[in-house]
């Protein structure tokens, strides 16, 4: 009984500690974007984007050297979809769509390419974590980014939104792109709910 019981404590740590995502404000001050009512959205990677412990380039060539040895030409179609996803602005998407959604009562919207927004939101990608699911084994991926708003070309805040867990709630998440666009998502959220209670 005891042991049921510490599995189940420990369950519950497992679970809270995979939907929990870290926000900390580097520099400036939050309060400044309050009179903001519209965002141009900008997406970058990081120059140095982690997946994992190893570089972008290094985790692509593995996995291309891998699957091409199971069966030529796989590995390579791969890396083309890793590619299309990340740069398809599908993953973005994702974050956009639930931004706006916990800003939506404040009347504040953000969208790419809106050249008469108020204020400039650059979310930088810097590390990435695909996760995995095996069905008898699964992690969730993982993504953070920082988030740089910027108005008359200055710097108003800085924001690093850290390890955001992605995963499908089912279990049925099998697909690498799914789990990291719910990664996205949750970044999305994390950040719009924050601004809509500390600042709007």
């Amino acid at each position: 009984m005891n042991l049921r019981l510490l599995l189940i404590a420990a369950l519950m740590v497992f679970v809270g500690s995979a939907s929990a995502q870290k926000l900390k404000v580097k520099s400036g001050n939050v309060k400044d974007l309050s009179s903001f009512k519209s965002y141009n959205m900008e997406y970058t990677y990081h120059e140095d984007l982690m997946v994992g412990k190893k570089t972008e380039e290094e985790y692509l060539e593995e996995k291309r050297t891998e699957k091409n040895a199971d069966e030529a030409g796989t590995g390579d179609a791969w890396v083309a979809t890793w590619n299309e996803n990340k740069e398809g602005g599908k993953f973005f998407e994702k974050f956009e769509t639930l931004f706006n959604d916990q800003l939506t009562k404040a009347g504040v919207s953000g969208t790419r390419d809106n050249a008469d927004a108020d204020c400039t939101l650059k979310m930088d990608v810097y590390y990435l974590d695909p996760g995995f699911n095996v069905g008898v084994m699964r992690r969730p991926a993982y993504v953070s980014m920082t988030a740089t708003f910027v108005a008359d070309g200055q710097e108003i805040a800085v924001i690093d939104l850290e390890m955001a867990p992605g995963q499908g709630a089912g279990g049925y998440d099998f697909d690498a792109s799914y789990r990291i666009s719910e990664s996205f998502e949750k970044t999305g959220k994390t950040l719009g709910g924050y601004l809509d209670k500390k600042v709007y």
